[in-house]
């Protein structure tokens, strides 16, 4: 006979439950750091998904086209120096000429596309002004990829950018097919309007 007595189970938890706990923390530990892991690379995922499509430098910075996702999506932003500007929600875009030292700052023509032949391109002007002021016009044009843009000093500076009429070709096998005449639009002193043709006289 002896007179040892036996732990009893509440005695055996309080004697080993340090060491349990203890390695319940060590096999949690690597389970968050997983986690954290994938989260970053989450993070890492969705910045990767950002494709700068164009971009030109300014005297206030660097001007770029951002996509945003897929193409299919149409998502773009215009950013300069990394802030967004703008949204330009296109499948494609680009810029078509950049005008600097003007009396108005800075003037950045962009192009914008959907794809196809159904309306190649519309346009937009981006004026830059000084530490970053910027000001963005509405889409504008006639469907035409291919406007003659010029800068004129005399007798006012302005920006004009002439179309010559767009038109799908099959478009001329339908009865009474007239040619669509050209446009032109001026841009002055910030503001951009169409120039109307001017009314015919009557005999």
């Amino acid at each position: 006979m002896t007179d040892e007595k036996r732990p009893t189970l509440g005695g055996a938890w309080r004697l080993y439950a340090p060491a349990i706990l203890l390695c319940l923390t060590a096999l949690l530990a690597p389970s968050t750091a997983r986690a954290q892991v994938v989260r970053k690379e989450e993070a890492v995922q969705l910045s990767t998904k950002e494709e700068a499509v164009d971009s030109v430098q300014t005297g206030a910075g660097t001007l770029t086209l951002v996509r945003t996702g897929e193409p299919v999506d149409s998502l773009m932003e215009l950013r300069l120096n990394g802030k967004k500007v703008a949204d330009a929600e296109s499948m494609y875009a680009g810029f078509k000429a950049h005008f600097r030292e003007l009396e108005g700052g800075e003037v950045v023509v962009m192009w914008a596309s959907e794809g196809g032949t159904a309306c190649p391109a519309q346009f937009r002007l981006i004026r830059v002004v000084g530490e970053g002021k910027v000001s963005v016009t509405d889409e504008f044009g006639d469907c035409s990829d291919s406007p003659n843009i010029t800068l004129e000093l005399l007798p006012e500076e302005q920006i004009l950018i002439r179309f010559p009429g767009y038109y799908h070709l099959s478009a001329q096998e339908e009865p009474g097919f007239r040619k669509p005449p050209p446009t032109t639009w001026v841009y002055k002193k910030g503001v951009l309007r169409e120039l109307k043709p001017a009314a015919k006289r009557r005999g």
